[in-house]
């Protein structure tokens, strides 16, 4: 193998693991903001978006 070759996948791999780690280490943080669960936690000015958007489904069906 070529010197460059060599050194671009050491750099590759030192990425992976420090990606690797990164999520090990922030894991149920990153679960939070992947599932959603911090849902429960708006406050109300953003809760109201909900009610808007359901009167505006409820006046456009062909958008269900």
């Amino acid at each position: 193998m070529d010197t460059v070759t060599i050194v671009v996948v050491g750099i590759w791999n030192g990425l992976l693991l420090g990606a690797l780690g990164a999520v090990i280490v922030w894991r149920e943080r990153l679960l939070e903001w992947v599932t959603g669960v911090d849902l429960h936690d708006r406050d109300e000015r953003d809760a109201d978006g909900d009610d808007q958007w359901s009167a505006f489904l409820a006046e456009h069906p062909e958008l269900r």
